[in-house]
């Protein structure tokens, strides 16, 4: 059983160290969604329980995270991306699909500019403001 834990956790690492480029590489490389499953097991019982969930856009992006402990809803979040691919909301999400949390990014020349973090009834809890030093 130990040989099982190890060989999920090895294909885990893989999967999850997949570039979004590699991902995006011909039509029957790009990966959709990636389920990790880990597997307890106890003097006399073997329990099998959902780990995480990912999903991809046909870009590579990471659309959806969803955690588990114990087979239960932990953490959940939602992004969405602009046609550059820069990551524009995400949403933090409690066990039910409620809003906990939500942050929009704002971009100039490519570059991170902004940050707002928004609460679940949408009042603002703080501002970021990106500034860079260039050469």
């Amino acid at each position: 059983m130990r040989i099982v834990k190890i060989a999920l956790f090895v294909i885990a690492v893989l999967c999850c160290s997949l570039s979004a480029e590699s991902q995006q590489s011909g039509s029957d490389g790009k990966i959709k969604s990636i389920i990790v499953f880990e597997q307890k097991n106890d003097m006399l019982i073997n329990k099998q329980y959902k780990e995480s969930e990912t999903y991809y856009d046909s870009r590579g992006n990471v659309l959806e995270v969803i955690n588990y402990k114990s087979g239960k809803v932990n953490k959940h979040f939602k992004y969405q991306y602009d046609s550059d691919g820069n990551k524009i909301k995400e949403e933090e999400l409690d066990s039910s699909g409620k809003i906990i949390e939500s942050s929009e990014y704002k971009y100039e020349n490519g570059l991170r500019v902004g940050k707002i973090v928004y609460d679940a009834n949408k009042k603002i809890k703080s501002t970021k403001i990106y500034q860079y030093t260039t050469f």
